[in-house]
């Protein structure tokens, strides 16, 4: 039964969740003895649309660029740590595109066995809201109707004491 996970990847966002969802991932790929592969999808459809409809000018496009591939590089590289924490070598790679798009692709050029995504995320007040954020927003709807093979919303509250004794 082993053989019936072989790759894993992960689709973060930096948010609390989706770095849950990275070790969900991170003890499925160790109990199977899978590779894991993490990605990270900077929205640039929506930049651009969003400069086509003058929402945002030149400047502010390439800003917010500039603040997401940051954002996603740092994403990646602390899912990569929390793997090495468990003895695990993960790859990264930071996409641009539609996130949807990017995200199946992704599943696909990697031949991924299972991908997963982080669960909603919940205010303070515990009421559910999806921010306009990557795997997190409407983009998610995509993914379960695209992705061809098996998909994984990770919502497991106490994930993070779970990866502790792991």
């Amino acid at each position: 039964m082993k053989d019936f996970v072989k790759k894993i990847l992960v689709a973060i966002n930096g948010t609390e969740n989706s770095i849950h969802a990275a070790m969900y991932a991170i003890m499925l790929a160790k109990s199977y003895n899978a590779q894991l592969k993490f990605i990270y999808v900077v929205d640039s459809a929506t930049i651009r649309y969003l400069g086509i409809n003058k929402v945002l000018i030149k400047e502010e496009q390439q800003d917010f660029t500039t603040d997401l591939n940051s954002e996603g590089k740092n994403s990646l590289e602390y899912a990569k740590s929390l793997a090495r924490l468990k003895g695990l070598n993960a790859e990264a790679e930071l996409l641009k595109g539609n996130v949807s798009t990017q995200i199946v692709m992704a599943a696909e050029k990697y031949k991924a066995d299972i991908l997963i995504l982080g669960g909603k995320e919940k205010t303070k007040s515990n009421v559910y809201h999806s921010p306009a954020r990557n795997v997190l927003s409407t983009h998610r709807t995509e993914v379960l109707l695209n992705a061809k093979c098996p998909v994984l919303m990770v919502q497991k509250p106490d994930i993070e004491s779970l990866f502790k004794l792991f």
